[in-house]
């Protein structure tokens, strides 16, 4: 079964909705600020977002028609943090995440991510690029996707108050690497030394 498509949708709308989960949140602030380097939240994911060429790409919404199995069989988005779980990089679905069992007791004890699955954000939105092999990458959402392969590990269901949709992009078959560049030179304002 394949998600269904809504209609194409703009990096701006796409953007907003992720300013308004994320921009006024003390802790992503935080991240940005004192972790990352940043002035704001806004540079920060700006800075993002052009790394992937997020703003001159064609976006299409869909709905999942399967959320409990397509959350879970996206592939994890090219942050370090996330990274940094997986024996190689770029290549570790949710389901492969919580799969672990140091991640799944970890993210079992995570009072955010296991809050969710009793309360599952509405109108929630995700957004990913889809590879030439046809495997979504997430690139915002992850700690949605983590409750939602949880419960699957789990054999449970979650019941989304509304329909989850997911904002799509093509990578190029020319991008090949893209991700294995923006993981190796992060999100930070000062990059890595080598």
């Amino acid at each position: 079964m394949a998600m269904k498509a809504i209609r194409s949708v703009t990096w701006e709308e796409i953007f907003l909705s992720w300013a308004e989960r994320e921009e006024r949140n003390p802790g992503w602030i935080r991240t940005a600020t004192e972790v990352k380097g940043w002035p704001d939240w806004r540079s920060w994911r700006s800075f993002s977002a052009e790394q992937m060429h997020l703003p001159n790409r064609k976006w299409m919404l869909y709905e999942f028609t399967d959320p409990m199995f397509e959350i879970p069989d996206m592939l994890v988005g090219p942050y370090s943090g996330w990274q940094s779980k997986f024996p190689i990089a770029n290549q570790g679905s949710f389901a492969d995440l919580v799969a672990i069992p140091k991640e799944y007791a970890f993210y079992r004890q995570n009072t955010n991510v296991i809050g969710m699955a009793e309360n599952y954000p509405s109108h929630t939105q995700m957004f990913g690029l889809r590879r030439q092999d046809g495997k979504i990458v997430c690139l915002e959402g992850h700690h949605r996707a983590v409750c939602v392969a949880l419960e699957a590990h789990d054999g449970k269901v979650i019941h989304f108050p509304t329909p989850m949709q997911i904002a799509i992009a093509d990578l190029g078959s020319d991008e090949a690497g893209l991700l294995d560049q923006v993981l190796a030179r992060g999100t930070s304002k000062t990059e890595k030394a080598p």
